[in-house]
């Protein structure tokens, strides 16, 4: 699960591996950018969907989860990036039950982030060693 293949660095299996190592294509310092920048980034894109979706603005809820869409695809979290369009479709479309979908896609955000947060580490290490 999160180990290092010889010399090369391995992704957590939640990610998605062969997205990752293409967009890096083995730099691990890039890597570690970007995964920080995600860190940094997220909460604050995060709390306008939250205010978003309080106020009921599908429009700016669209548009805020399209922005968290493009993060989660960056730290190869294309499943969740996947749930992300899918709950932009609905928000567009004005159909399905937003509110349990919320509640999804709430929680695997909060365990994406965690997922991250252990991968940058994991990233900050392996290139201190190298």
């Amino acid at each position: 699960m999160q180990k290092v293949d010889g010399n090369r660095f391995v992704f957590n299996e939640r990610l998605n591996a062969a997205f990752l190592d293409e967009l890096f294509e083995g730099d691990t310092i890039y890597a570690e950018t970007v995964f920080e920048d995600f860190l940094k980034d997220l909460p604050a894109y995060w709390q306008k969907v939250e205010t978003s979706y309080q106020s009921k603005n599908m429009t700016a809820l669209k548009t805020s989860i399209h922005t968290c869409k493009t993060l989660f695809g960056y730290v190869g979290f294309t499943d969740l990036q996947d749930l992300c369009q899918a709950f932009e479709n609905k928000c567009a479309d004005m159909t399905g039950d937003l509110a349990a979908d919320f509640s999804i896609l709430s929680d695997k955000k909060l365990n994406a982030q965690h997922i991250i947060e252990n991968e940058y580490n994991r990233l900050r290490k392996y290139n201190e060693s190298i």
